[in-house]
């Protein structure tokens, strides 16, 4: 695809994330529901109707999306600050260095509000691990916890008069107009309210509000005056952060009834573009993800050729199921509970934001922490709290979105190994999965809903790269298992096994030794620098380079405690573990291995049956996860009856299988339910849905297998076929 195909998109994204005029409808970065709507839509529309071409529409288009992202840009920087500065505090009185916002990361103030005081106050900073994690006895309750917040700012009356306010609050409140006391209200069991008349010049006049929330009590703050048409809360516009004078006010408000008319007129151009490359017939032939070369394509389905729409059909509907179930957490605070996985991921998130990508959690470089939960995902989520904004909807809409893509992709694998068939009810066999499965994993801050991107496409890559040996898959698939073993470290006992199959591919393809070394030793190193960012950030954070999360060795104790005859004693003196820096649970399971290998080898049975689906090894009792046995079944079942199954395509995802088996059975694979387990279950899932496509394929047509063909093998002393160009 030619650079000037993305030109036109490009500006659209720009369009889309570049700052608005406060009163225009899309006011970029952090994208709303309007702003995440269009933005994810444009990216599902563009992959299943494709680019632009280039002609005299997609450059006359460029024009004008050039000319709108300036307008845009140059409304923005002209409008005054509407609403008032925020500056909330995490106890119960006003005084000393307000709460930050990830938002507005360099004010002296923690936040904009467009209007004091709401049901839902804005206050996402109590979920800080470091600070506020309490989840033990006769700790604060964090859906409690008490708060202060004063909002400063300027009114402007519209006109000289006398102006009614009422201020209501369940808590203590209390409002200063020019500098005087105005309303206070005292409330700690119902809501409290005051009023006063004030003559006000026309003009912009000093506000301040003041709450203090009653502990124990649901907090609500509500500000209202009469400037004419009835009461009507203190709000965007009537207020500003600065003064400003009336005549700039004036002509900002007609700016403001423009901004809109820029949004209508990119929305327009966003149709025109869209709807010129269906009428073009632009619908690229070459397949997300696909791209075989002639020799290898199988016999059409007859989804071919709309395979890419059809799917994008899909994405829609997944971006729809996640809007509608996640409004209920749109600009709203959800204090997340204490001791969980999710506070901790969503607490180094935040620090990323506030403090840089280091993520010291406020402590001096070298005397802070090592990573202790896998490294990548606080970066993933802090990028979707960079897009969206600091309350959970946009993290959750994405992620649930993301499974829509982690569909897309797996059914691009089972399409390239088994065909079409295969591949479509393998996209149905992975919605089931969504429901028993998948959709609770994506609404919880957890590091699988990133692994359930990156590991399926890495996969791919490798399973395109053994049939095509193209190198640009190879590289690419190295970054992306690179990224995927700092999202969740055992992925790097996969990459030595995945440079294995690399080799024999390139030996298979008449290459020499050195060739086929040299491109799986390119593939580890790709990996390894990607894997080495850890160690790096760890040795300059906490002065040790540390590889692994530091909560490795506690979730392995937990898996295999030792027994009462495992004498550990000794376990800190010993020498080799001091060489390597070993923490004590580490140790100790290590001494259980060594003083009792039967008592440790009768511990992974348990983990292992439970792996596969028989829920109850845990506990004793008879339950199984009735979804997971039975991907199990039809994994292990394929195996025997597809010859498919037993190629050198299928060895990656059966060596991910294998690799993610054993780490289950070393690792605590039940927390959190089967969340850990699901990665291998995808893999197996390409495989259950070939064996079922065998079946029913002879009675259904559409269902039989046609997988892409193996390349064929060059005559022995044959030179090797050059690479493919793009």
């Amino acid at each position: 695809m030619s650079a000037a195909r993305l030109i036109l998109p490009a500006l659209c994204l720009t369009y889309l994330l570049a700052p608005g005029h406060p009163l225009s409808l899309l006011r970029g970065v952090p994208l709303d529901y309007v702003g995440l709507i269009l933005f994810a839509g444009l990216g599902i529309a563009l992959y299943g109707l494709g680019f632009p071409r280039n002609g005299r529409w997609t450059a006359i288009l460029a024009v004008v999306g050039v000319s709108l992202v300036f307008a845009k840009l140059a409304l923005w920087s002209s409008a005054p600050d509407y609403g008032l500065a925020a500056s909330y505090y995490s106890r119960n009185r006003i005084g000393g260095p307000p709460e930050r916002s990830t938002v507005f990361r360099a004010a002296a103030f923690t936040r904009l509000d467009a209007q004091p005081g709401q049901t839902s106050f804005p206050r996402y900073f109590f979920n800080d691990v470091e600070r506020f994690n309490f989840y033990e006895a006769g700790q604060p309750d964090r859906q409690a916890l008490p708060f202060a917040v004063r909002w400063d700012g300027y009114l402007h009356a519209p006109a000289s008069a006398s102006y009614p306010f009422a201020l209501s609050a369940n808590g203590t409140a209390a409002l200063w107009v020019d500098e005087q006391p105005l309303l206070t209200v005292s409330a700690r069991a119902a809501e409290q309210e005051d009023r006063a008349t004030l003559a006000l010049s026309a003009g912009a006049h000093p506000i301040r509000i003041e709450y203090v929330d009653a502990s124990g009590a649901p907090p609500s703050l509500s500000l209202e005056w009469d400037p004419g048409g009835g009461p009507r809360p203190i709000a965007a516009p009537s207020v500003t952060v600065e003064p400003v004078d009336e005549g700039r006010l004036a002509r900002d408000g007609v700016v403001g009834r423009v901004a809109p008319l820029l949004d209508s007129v990119f929305l327009i151009g966003l149709l025109v573009m869209l709807s010129n490359t269906v009428a073009r017939g632009l619908v690229p032939r070459r397949l997300l993800c696909g791209g075989q070369a002639p020799a290898l394509r199988a016999t059409l389905a007859p989804t071919e050729g709309a395979e890419r729409p059809l799917l994008a059909l899909f994405l829609a509907a997944v971006l729809f199921h996640a809007l509608l179930t996640t409004q209920d957490l749109y600009r709203q605070t959800v204090i997340l509970e204490g001791g969980q996985d999710w506070l901790t991921y969503e607490s180094y998130a935040r620090d990323i934001l506030l403090d840089g990508p280091l993520m010291t959690l406020g402590k001096p470089l070298g005397q802070g922490k090592p990573f202790f939960f896998q490294p990548f995902y606080p970066y993933y989520l802090a990028a979707l709290h960079w897009l969206t904004g600091e309350d959970l909807w946009g993290p959750v809409a994405l992620q649930l979105l993301g499974l829509g893509v982690c569909g897309v992709i797996l059914f691009w694998l089972a399409r390239r190994l088994y065909g079409a068939g295969a591949a479509w009810l393998g996209l149905g066999l992975f919605a089931i999965l969504c429901a028993t499965q998948l959709d609770w994993v994506a609404r919880k801050l957890l590091s699988e809903n990133l692994y359930f991107l990156l590991l399926p496409a890495a996969v791919l890559l490798l399973v395109r790269f053994v049939d095509e040996r193209r190198r640009r898959d190879l590289a690419l698939g190295g970054l992306l298992l690179g990224l995927a073993s700092i999202t969740r470290a055992p992925t790097l006992l996969y990459a030595p096994g995945a440079a294995l199959v690399v080799a024999v591919a390139v030996r298979r393809s008449g290459a020499g030794m050195r060739s086929a070394l040299g491109q799986a030793i390119g593939l580890l190193v790709l990996v390894g620098a990607v894997a080495a960012l850890v160690p790096l950030r760890n040795y300059f954070v906490s002065g040790h380079p540390v590889l692994m999360a530091t909560n490795a060795g506690a979730t392995l104790l937990i898996a295999h405690t030792p027994g009462l005859g495992v004498r550990l004693g000794r376990v800190d003196e010993n020498r080799l573990y001091n060489a390597l820096s070993l923490d004590r649970p580490t140790r100790e399971v290590l001494e259980f291995v060594r003083q009792d290998p039967i008592g440790y080898a009768g511990t992974l049975l348990p983990l292992g049956l439970y792996t596969l689906g028989f829920a109850g090894a845990i506990d004793g009792s008879s339950s199984v996860a009735p979804d997971i046995l039975a991907l199990s079944a039809l994994y292990l079942s394929a195996l025997f009856v597809l010859p498919g199954s037993r190629t050198l395509r299928a060895a990656p995802l059966h060596l991910f299988v294998a690799t993610h088996f054993l780490v289950m059975i070393a690792f605590v694979p039940y927390f959190y339910g089967y969340r850990q387990v699901l990665p291998m279950q995808l893999m197996m899932l390409v495989f259950a849905a070939a064996l079922l496509a065998n079946v029913l394929g002879r009675a259904i047509p559409i269902c039989r297998l046609s997988p892409v063909a193996e390349p064929p093998r060059p005559p022995a002393g044959a030179a090797p076929a050059q690479q493919r160009p793009g």
